[in-house]
């Protein structure tokens, strides 16, 4: 499971590999909480990877196939970060 290498990655501002169904790319993660339905979602910047998938990116932990911290960090959020992310509505588990 991917929740706990997520949530850590978040908490220390630690970028991750990851891989989702387009493809993959390095990603810094922001913020994971859940929708109104339950899911868990993970709102990332994606900056490497397949063009289409680069920039912001809200994903289902469901469709995070691998999530592998790389050790390199950042330390400011991607401008556009949003705290209180309204797709988050169900509740907010970790933020950068």
């Amino acid at each position: 499971m991917h929740f706990y290498t997520i949530k850590e990655a978040i908490r220390g501002g630690i970028k991750v590999r990851i891989r989702v169904p387009e493809g993959e790319g390095v990603a810094e993660l922001h913020l994971l909480g859940r929708n109104r339905r339950g899911e868990t979602l993970v709102r990332a910047y994606l900056v490497e990877g397949p063009r289409k998938l680069r920039g912001w990116r809200l994903l289902r932990l469901a469709e995070i196939e691998q999530a592998v911290e790389t050790g390199e960090t950042f330390t400011m959020p991607r401008p556009g970060y949003k705290q209180r992310d309204p797709a988050m509505a169900g509740g907010i588990i970790e933020s950068f």
